[in-house]
């Protein structure tokens, strides 16, 4: 049994549902950097959607750091981590880990230790990707601003570009412990050198902000409870909703980049 198991191959030729139904790629000239299948759509609700699928380009040479977007859904022991790359034209490119489902297919996090669900990395528009969690899924989402020089946060999305067109390749397996929303951004920051030691809370992600904190990696001007509250980006999202200066509006009030 545990050799069948071993055996079975992930795939990525799938009746995938809309939204992860294409696999984005990326290539890199000079210091532009070009991905396809950057994800933009338009919701009226987690259901109901316009797709708009789009190739951008961002300068390496223009970036300004990384940010860090967590995702509660419920108790805050555990969320979704997105990773986001700013520049100085204001642009930002949002990455977010995540299952690759079929059609009629949710997640169960049980099966998600078991070769059920193919990785895939959502590279999108800020307002898609957090808009959705925070505008019709009533997630609550917190952003804080990363402690790293350019070169270290250039050196981390040339590895996500690696990972991204890898998979397009060939699928990976996502494994709930392994291989999640946070251990595969950990795997991505030991590559570049930047990445913390194995840390309880990393799994218990809700608290890695806990760890940012004790590392300085996050603004510690204020105490650790101010500091997450001042990065609720919740109600500034809701407010924006989908407009084009979205990620703008988000940050308005945030502790500034340590």
């Amino acid at each position: 049994m545990l050799g069948w198991w071993l055996s079975i191959a992930p795939s990525n030729t799938r009746d995938w549902r809309p939204d992860v139904a294409r696999l984005p790629t990326a290539s890199v000239d000079g210091s532009l950097l070009t991905i396809r299948n950057v994800r933009n759509f338009t919701y009226r609700s987690d259901q109901d959607f316009s797709e708009r699928w789009e190739t951008r380009s961002y300068d390496l040479d223009t970036l300004v750091g990384v940010d860090l977007l967590i995702s509660f859904w419920g108790p805050t022991l555990y969320g979704h981590t997105i990773t986001s790359w700013e520049f100085a034209d204001g642009g930002h490119l949002a990455v977010s880990i995540e299952t690759r489902k079929e059609k009629g297919e949710e997640y169960s996090a049980l099966k998600g230790f078991f070769r059920q669900y193919e990785l895939y990395y959502v590279i999108a528009d800020e307002r898609d990707v957090v808009g959705l969690r925070t505008n019709h899924l009533g997630e609550t989402v917190q952003l804080y601003r990363i402690r790293a020089s350019a070169d270290k946060g250039r050196a981390l999305l040339l590895d996500y570009v690696k990972a991204i067109n890898a998979i397009a390749k060939q699928a990976r397996w996502y494994n709930a412990l392994t291989q999640n929303c946070t251990t595969t951004i950990w795997h991505h920051t030991r590559v570049v050198g930047s990445g913390p030691s194995l840390d309880w809370r990393l799994l218990a992600n809700g608290q890695l902000v806990d760890l940012a904190y004790e590392r300085g990696t996050v603004n510690d001007e204020f105490g650790l409870d101010e500091l997450k509250r001042r990065s609720d980006i919740t109600a500034r999202a809701r407010s924006a909703g989908d407009i084009e200066g979205f990620s703008r509006t988000i940050r308005e009030g945030l502790p500034p980049r340590p």
